[in-house]
């Protein structure tokens, strides 16, 4: 601090030539590469819409239902039954014995979701939110919250 240039404040004018000439350098590929870009990006968005257009009974009896028991298979529970009632999808395995269901309150996998579980055709004593946190829901998102749930119920 006696008065000596830092690093910060002593620029060579060599660098400080440098400088300009990079930017220059960088502006004319920018604009390829976002020209590049924006096609892609725009195919993907219409893809991405063209899968949002499906109807949510289509969506659940189509990709859901066939993915869950899959999943369920997998894990050694090979009589699962899943049916949607309204926006109600619900399961039963076990002989019928363990029950639960998902609520899609707003008709939409991206809606708030519930979820109830009973065991032995007693009454579901707990509602609870299902899947709070996730904005963008697949199927596949939906399924692997669904085997979760279950498995922490201790159920296979």
């Amino acid at each position: 601090m006696s008065g000596e240039p830092t690093p910060e404040t002593s620029v060579p004018e060599e660098a400080a030539a440098q400088k300009p000439s990079r930017a220059k350098a960088a502006k004319p590929a920018a604009p390829e590469s976002d020209g590049a870009e924006a096609t892609p990006k725009a195919a993907g968005k219409k893809a991405a819409k063209a899968k949002e257009e499906k109807p949510f009974e289509q969506e659940i009896t189509e990709d859901v239902i066939p993915a869950a028991v899959a999943a369920f298979q997998k894990r050694g529970v090979e009589d699962l039954q899943l049916r949607l009632e309204g926006k109600t999808l619900l399961g039963s395995f076990a002989g019928g014995k363990k029950q639960f269901s998902v609520l899609f309150a707003e008709g939409s996998l991206n809606g708030r979701k519930f979820f109830r579980c009973a065991t032995e055709g007693s009454p579901a004593s707990t509602i609870e939110s299902f899947m709070i946190d996730e904005r963008r829901v697949d199927v596949n998102l939906l399924v692997f919250y669904l085997v979760q749930r279950l498995y922490a119920q201790q159920w296979y």
